[in-house]
């Protein structure tokens, strides 16, 4: 029965620290018979397996885009899932520790975030009725994420933010961090190949990408040379690969780059993935960032890198204190 309610609760609840899933269809999923079994304990309350299926089928689609999960990738998926329950576990029970509670709005503001992607509270329970659950199953499902959600915001978000004075400082503290690098714009008329295509048609890749080069020394256009034989997306805007941070590129077309001055253009370069012909037309040279530029972002980075600190330091502190057992 916990089936379909776990999976809606997944799928339609922030839970804690973990960013919100996709849903794949609003079509209700078949009924699933099979046994329940417990899969882990977490100071003596047990998750079951029915649980660990439905969070394991909500990681599936994000890990192989609908295209077939070997068997040890589902083994590994399955191991990620079931951390993400015990977490999960831990951090409800903390918050019924420090005694958060849900209440009658919040709980049918969640419970009305569920109904709407059923088309309303009738669609919902209709779905919940398909594989036996009710609709007081699924509250009490949504009232559990929402004690993690605000267990996560009382223990991690509201000890984690970084005023713009803290930012600031950092900034001055590092100023070597926002400099950036110098940028090349640069062009390249790219004939592809497969790395498994024969020698045959490496060599004739080659001969072709040499014709190209030939016509560019007799004058012809870059420009249109690559609209007309890049296989590369670029070859939409003439070759133009916009400008790029030096070190950025691979290591065979950051050597290429860095030797060439503003507009001249390469020999033919092979690398793995074909043929290349390569144009630099303008470098810009290293500009420090200024806080006004990048004052927003950096605070941003810097809330979301102290709050995964102070998550990561919270379950450390909740594992260690706590009994857990594995089934699975």
């Amino acid at each position: 029965m916990r089936i379909l309610i776990a999976a809606l609760v997944s799928l339609t609840a922030v839970t804690a620290g973990a960013a919100q899933r996709p849903v794949p269809s609003h079509r209700t999923p078949a009924p699933v018979h099979t046994a329940v079994r417990e899969v882990a304990r977490v100071n003596g309350v047990a998750l079951t397996s029915d649980r660990l299926d439905s969070a394991v089928s909500a990681l599936v689609p994000m890990e192989s885009f609908h295209r077939n999960v070997s068997p040890e990738k589902m083994t590994a998926l399955r191991q990620k899932a079931l951390g993400q329950l015990v977490d999960d576990e831990l951090e409800y029970q903390d918050g019924v520790r420090l005694g958060i509670g849900v209440t009658p709005t919040e709980l049918n503001a969640g419970v009305r975030d569920a109904a709407r992607r059923y088309g309303g509270l009738q669609g919902f329970e209709t779905a919940l009725r398909q594989t036996g659950a009710t609709l007081a199953a699924a509250r009490r499902e949504i009232r559990r994420s929402i004690t993690i959600r605000k267990t996560v915001s009382r223990v991690v978000t509201e000890k984690c933010q970084v005023s713009q004075g803290e930012a600031s400082s950092f900034f001055t503290a590092n100023p070597d961090r926002f400099v950036e690098p110098e940028q090349l714009h640069v062009f390249a008329i790219t004939i592809g190949v497969d790395p498994s295509s024969t020698a045959s048609q490496w060599a004739a890749a080659k001969t072709r990408a040499e014709d190209v080069r030939q016509q560019l020394t007799a004058g012809a256009s870059f420009d249109e040379l690559a609209r007309k034989y890049s296989t590369d997306p670029s070859k939409a805007s003439g070759g133009d690969m916009g400008f790029v941070h030096r070190g950025s590129l691979s290591d065979k077309f950051e050597q290429i780059a860095s030797a060439l001055a503003p507009g001249r253009t390469s020999d033919v370069v092979e690398t793995l993935y074909g043929y290349h012909i390569v144009r630099v037309t303008e470098t810009r040279a290293p500009q420090k960032r200024t806080f006004a530029e990048i004052g927003a972002s950096l605070q941003r980075d810097l809330i979301a890198t102290r709050c995964a600190e102070t998550r990561d330091a919270w379950l450390t502190r909740l594992r260690s204190a706590a009994t857990i057992v594995l089934s699975e």
